[in-house]
This record gives structure tokens, sequence and C-alpha cells, in this order.
């Protein structure tokens, strides 16, 4: 059996203009889980990243600080593992959204400015995306999301083979898609757990040829340790 370990990106600059750099505290935490992957004695025989800002600053903070590995191999950078543009599905759906509602508009006005508001018409608008009965043009298709993931999943278990551990720097969105091919969840099954999926968070999966499984998820026992809850975000 070969390992994929899944880590959600840290903390990125939730309601600044770049909301794709990490932010302070993101950095904090990509130390931490450096450092608990380094006290636990876990070697890496790959590591990718989609090619986001904060996946790969995720990636390259740990890496740095993983210096006593036996073998640090390089950072291979896949596209494929990239969230979904979650800004552009909210832009794109909110019209419809109001029209329906419009009491969501009030939350619009304050969605970066208030968690609750945000959370409210990025729930909504998520939801309707991955209907798949409102697909626009322009707008990448969750069917169209799930299969590039997919895509570079596979394309990461067929460079390995057999026997590897392999960690992998991520989304939310993304590490979800693959909680569904490990057990076959509905779509809104799959998207409701990517909210829960923290950063820096772990998820673990096994395969061996056809067989793909789920062995643990959204593990946070490197900012849990530390009895300090600021540490651990969802944005």
């Amino acid at each position: 059996m070969s390992e994929i370990c899944f880590a959600r990106h840290a903390q990125a600059s939730f309601g600044k203009e770049n909301y794709d750099r990490l932010s302070s505290l993101g950095m904090r935490q990509a130390e931490i889980l450096a450092d608990y992957l380094v006290r636990i004695g876990l070697d890496f025989h790959a590591v990718y990243s989609g090619s986001m800002e904060r996946q790969i600053a995720t990636a390259r903070k740990v890496l740095s600080a993983m210096g006593n590995q036996k073998v640090r191999p390089d950072l291979r950078i896949v596209p494929e593992l990239n969230e979904y543009d979650s800004r552009l599905v909210i832009r794109s759906y909110v019209p419809d959204l109001i029209r329906e509602d419009p009491a969501v508009s009030d939350a619009v006005a304050q969605m970066y400015t208030d968690r609750r508001s945000f959370q409210m018409v990025f729930e909504r608008a998520v939801l309707r995306w991955i209907s798949g009965r409102n697909d626009m043009e322009g707008v990448e298709t969750w069917k169209a999301f799930k299969a590039r993931v997919h895509k570079g999943v596979k394309m990461i278990m067929e460079e390995n083979g057999r026997k590897k551990r392999i960690l992998v720097f991520s989304s939310g969105g993304a590490i979800s898609t693959v909680m569904q091919m490990a057990l076959s969840l509905t779509d809104e099954e799959t998207i409701r757990l990517s909210w829960q999926i923290q950063n820096t968070s772990l998820s673990v999966f096994k395969y061996s040829g056809k067989d793909f499984s789920l062995s643990s998820y959204n593990s946070l026992a490197h900012l849990e340790l530390l009895g300090d809850a600021a540490l651990l975000t969802y944005r």
C-alpha cells in the first residue's frame, strides 16, 4: 500500500485584495506542521502542490523547516490540485440569489467584514454552483473541477507506484473531492465536508492498484497539542 497525505494550505489573507497570500498566522501554522512531521518521523518520497500562491507558500515553508529529513524531495507543481475560484462563483451567482431573496443583498454588502455574512452568501452560491443546473460561461463547472482534481491525483498515484508516502498541499474543495473518490459521497456531502477542512489539517488516503481508501480526515493534532484555539482556523 502507498499513502498520500493531503495538507490543506495554511491561513490565507481573508478579506484582503490578495487573498492568496499567507497571513502571519498562516506562516506560523505551516511551521508548526513542519515541526510535527519531523517529530513523528515521517519521511516522504515525493511532495506536490497546486500552483496557487497559498498552496506553494505553505509547501515551501514546511519543506524548509524539515531540513533533517533523510531525503528531502523537490516540490512538484500540479495545477490540477488548485482550488475552484470561489470569488468568481460568488460573483456569478449572487445576482440570482438576490433576485430569489432580496435580503441576501445586505449580507453581500458586508461579506468581507463579517464572517457570518460571508458564510451565508458563500454557501448559497456554491450549492447553486454544484447543482449543475445553473452553469455559466466562463465559470469552471463543478463537474469539470472534480474531473481535473481526480486527474491530478491519479497522475500522482501512477508516478509513484507502490510502497510510497506522498505529501500533497492543496485546498479544502480539492481535498473534499478526493474524499468523494474514496467514499462515493454525493456532491452536496462532498462540498459540505470541504467547509470543515481546517488550515494545515491532514487527511490521509491509502491506495494499491485500483483500491483507494480513507485512513484519516482533517487531523489537527499538530495545532491542538499547543492548546491555543487561535491556531485553529477555517479561513
